[in-house]
């Protein structure tokens, strides 16, 4: 389907061409950055938390 060698040559170039980021960041944008980073993650835990409850029972085993 894809030639190997130039597929995969073209991909590492352009990993390589984007591999440092091209403009600078204030401090607060790096720390907005990193707290909607920790409430992607705390978003994902709470989801498969609700997920694995229902998937249990509920907390109570099904019983209301």
């Amino acid at each position: 389907m894809f030639e190997k060698s130039g597929f995969f040559r073209q991909v590492r170039e352009i990993n390589k061409k984007y591999a440092t980021p091209k403009i600078k960041m204030t401090p607060m944008v790096k720390i907005a950055l990193l707290l909607l980073r920790i409430y992607l993650i705390a978003l994902v835990l709470l989801l498969g938390y609700k997920f694995f409850t229902l998937l249990s029972g509920g907390i109570n085993g099904g019983m209301p």
